[in-house]
């Protein structure tokens, strides 16, 4: 009896043991099964967003073909909805860039910009924060390291932080890079980030898609009621046909206006895309560059 018993008790470990082994083998299998699927999906998600980013370049070509004016009321200023893919579907929308406030153009020639630095410190009052802290993103980028004054920032600052680092000394690659500039933290970061590019070159402000925190950047003295009123004329007349006509608003008269560095036509715009495809979701940010109807990436960046 004790031998049989024995023998069954064997018996039943090694069926135990053939179990967990068959459990850990199906699991791992459903494992990379997943894995494999999950891997498929996002290349199939990011093949799809760069058809999107081609339809965009496609939209922005014709464009250009069509006048050298750029404004809101454009085919490619308006977000199409979602569209059905197969296994899941894809949105995007298309930002010109030089709506915004390009944070490179406050250096030039290697020095900082006065009209680009009044203009930053404008915005920054605009969305509520300190104006001195312009001066410390021009410290950021200028090549010295002489602080400037008035909110400055260089090298020794950013060495007694933990981790220690050095400025820059360049121009901005992203936005995002704010985050190490003296003075800004988060939140300060999130107000600034639909307003502020971060372009590889000098850029104009383009009046005709700039949002009103940006044309209320050009003077002092203009309130958000007179940004709404230039912004509903620039929709009605499919935007200012140049500068002077922008200028010559009633709203500017007795305003001093910083009126360098404007424009109604732009070369850089941004395609966003995202794909949702299975159990992945991708999302694709192309900064493209526009030179007549000639469309160039200047680069990529993915969002999972």
């Amino acid at each position: 009896m004790a031998s049989r018993g024995a023998a069954l008790l064997t018996a039943l470990l090694i069926v135990s043991v053939c179990a967990s082994v068959a459990v850990g083998l199906i699991t791992g299998q459903h494992l990379a099964i997943r894995r494999t699927a999950n891997i498929l999906d996002r290349d199939r998600s990011l093949q799809i967003a760069l058809g999107g980013e081609a339809w965009a370049m496609g939209i922005l070509s014709r464009d250009a073909k069509e006048g050298n004016r750029d404004h809101l009321n454009e085919i490619w200023a308006s977000a199409p909805p979602p569209i059905p893919v197969t296994g899941g579907m894809a949105s995007g929308k298309i930002t010109d860039m030089q709506g915004r406030f390009n944070l490179n153009n406050l250096l030039l020639s290697g020095k900082q910009s006065p009209v680009d630095l009044a203009r930053f410190e404008r915005l920054l009052k605009i969305v509520e924060l300190d104006p001195r802290l312009a001066v410390a993103v021009v410290d950021w980028m200028d090549p010295d390291s002489l602080v400037g004054n008035n909110g400055g920032a260089e090298n020794p600052t950013y060495l007694g932080k933990s981790p220690p680092y050095r400025a820059a000394n360049q121009f901005f690659m992203t936005v995002s890079e704010l985050r190490l500039v003296e003075g800004f933290d988060a939140k300060a970061v999130a107000r600034l980030i639909p307003l502020v590019a971060a372009l590889p070159e000098r850029t104009d402000l383009n009046i005709n898609t700039a949002p009103l925190e940006l044309l209320m950047t050009l003077t002092e003295r203009m309130t958000r009621e007179e940004a709404m009123t230039l912004d509903e004329k620039r929709r009605v007349i499919d935007g200012f046909v140049d500068v002077a006509a922008f200028l010559a608003e009633p709203i500017f008269k007795g305003k001093e206006v910083l009126s360098s560095g404007l424009s109604v036509s732009s070369r850089f715009f941004l395609v966003d895309g995202q794909v949702q495809m299975g159990r992945g979701r991708m999302r694709l940010f192309s900064l493209l560059s526009r030179n007549s109807s000639n469309l160039t990436v200047v680069r990529r960046s993915q969002a999972g």
